[in-house]
């Protein structure tokens, strides 16, 4: 298979220029600090970066293919995701805090793939360092392919299918006639909902510095709260809901808010996927608080249900955000939290999980199943708001699920090597995989040291796979992606 190295190295290229350029706030931070480390950290990254990229610009200056095929957009999806990954680690190692080489992997794996997994202590992060994982979130929330699309939009390219080989859900980028105006659209108003968040926090009385660290991992659902131990002072039942709150707006389907844009308000009310992620949440809270109360684990309704709203927004939302220890919540709390979890949000959204409209549509092959039983000789369609799912979406969505348990099985199965109890073992793959980042047993907290350095490596590559939602990595193993006639 022949790719069009030229126009990947050149949207690469472009990819580690603004990268650099994304890391002068985490400069400037450094700086206003007088930390030397920091400064030299985020100096060295910026420069190697830079140079790299121009170096990459100039050798591809005379470039002129402008096109993407369908099979080269799975490879282009991987490669600019290793891309910002490789460029996220350098901070990390360049920090001068001792840490290691496989530590800064799983922390920019983690960052860029919103994942609230961490090997590094956020509080043992200088503020520079911090400044550095919270962006790289905040852009990896969003993703990368957005931002590649934009890019190659200088280039002559739609970026079409470069989002189709990202990005989920039965109907992809609608709403705006080209995916450009989508793409900057998504940006735009995922600016819009973090300034606005950022405000909120702010009049809730947090410092600048704090409210944007939090504002930009709640939005992109990364969730990092816990460091430089002052943060639990700021952390009030106001500031707590606005979270939350923002953790579900950024959990629904971003082409919904471009619809209202639009001027079809009215889209948002209709959306089969929105509400079923709302009455998902409210559900799972009333369980919960259900739980917590039966099991003589917490004492008052208000506090029930406040502690596990949550929890629910937390790990439906995929944001790892947890204001209690969830760890000692009865067994029932724990199985409604993992399955909001498998879940997860609104597809073309900042969450991870199976996707709340695949999870519908599930369902609904499910009933038709039942009721063709029944009666085998009638002709039952699914439909989402009235519209026929066709056979070959019925088919990807079902081979989606199968492959994602298929996938989380053998996680499970090479983590157990491990040799860490069974609730660990099990819970952790799910939580890179949807990443969510907590679990149970000894990563309540997301805190994911107890592996080793290779466990740590493969951790890394869960939370890649379910970033990517499975198809852009695996397919890339497949013997006729190689093949050109077979791929033909």
């Amino acid at each position: 298979m022949s790719f069009n190295h030229k126009l990947i190295l050149r949207t690469i290229s472009t990819l580690l220029l603004l990268e650099s350029a994304t890391m002068v706030p985490s400069f400037l931070c450094a700086a206003m600090d007088h930390d030397v480390k920091s400064l030299k950290a985020m100096t060295l990254s910026i420069g190697i970066l830079a140079l790299l990229g121009l170096l990459g610009l100039f050798m591809t200056k005379k470039q002129t293919g402008k096109v993407i095929k369908s099979r080269e957009s799975y490879f282009v999806v991987l490669v600019c995701w290793l891309t910002v990954i490789f460029g996220g680690i350098l901070p990390y190692i360049f920090a001068g805090q001792g840490f290691t080489v496989v530590d800064a992997i799983f922390e920019s794996v983690a960052s860029w793939t919103t994942s609230s997994s961490w090997v590094i202590e956020p509080n043992l992060m200088p503020r520079g360092i911090l400044l550095w994982k919270a962006t790289s979130s905040w852009l990896g929330g969003m993703g990368v392919i957005l931002l590649a699309i934009i890019v190659m939009s200088s280039l002559g390219n739609s970026g079409k299918k470069l989002a189709a080989a990202e990005l989920p859900g039965p109907e992809l980028m609608q709403g705006s006639a080209r995916i450009m105006e989508t793409a900057y659209l998504c940006y735009g108003i995922y600016a819009g909902i973090s300034v606005i968040e950022l405000i909120f926090l702010m009049l809730g009385k947090m410092p600048f510095f704090e409210a944007m660290v939090n504002t930009m991992t709640s939005i992109c659902t990364a969730g990092i709260i816990d460091y430089h131990g002052t943060v639990e002072m700021y952390f009030t039942t106001y500031v707590k809901m606005v979270i939350a709150i923002f953790s579900i707006v950024s959990s629904l389907n971003f082409l919904v808010y471009i619809n209202i844009y639009q001027g079809r308000i009215k889209h948002l009310i209709k959306d089969i996927e929105s509400r079923a992620f709302l009455t998902i949440i409210a559900v799972a809270t009333l369980l919960t608080a259900g739980g917590l109360l039966i099991t003589g684990a917490s004492t008052g309704i208000k506090d029930s249900l406040s502690n596990a709203f949550y929890a629910v927004v937390s790990f439906a939302c995929t944001s790892g955000f947890l204001f209690t220890n969830v760890g000692a919540w009865p067994t029932v709390c724990k199985v409604i939290l993992i399955a909001v979890c498998l879940i997860g949000g609104c597809a073309n959204s900042t969450c991870g999980g199976i996707k709340v409209i695949r999870f519908v549509v599930f369902l609904k092959l499910i009933s038709r199943g039942v009721y063709k039983r029944i009666h085998p000789k009638s002709i039952k369609a699914v439909t989402i708001q009235g519209k026929p799912v066709s056979a070959s979406k019925a088919s990807t969505v079902s081979t989606f699920i199968l492959l994602f348990i298929a996938v989380y099985l053998i996680s499970a199965l090479v983590l157990s090597f491990e040799n860490l109890d069974m609730e660990t073992t099990l819970t952790a793959p799910i939580s890179l995989f949807t990443n969510v980042g907590a679990g149970f047993g000894k990563i309540v907290n997301a805190d994911y040291r107890i592996f080793s350095a290779p466990g740590k490596l493969v951790c890394s590559v869960i939370m890649l796979l379910g970033r990517l939602e499975l198809y852009a990595i695996l397919i890339l193993f497949s013997r006729s992606f190689w093949d050109s006639d077979k791929a033909r």
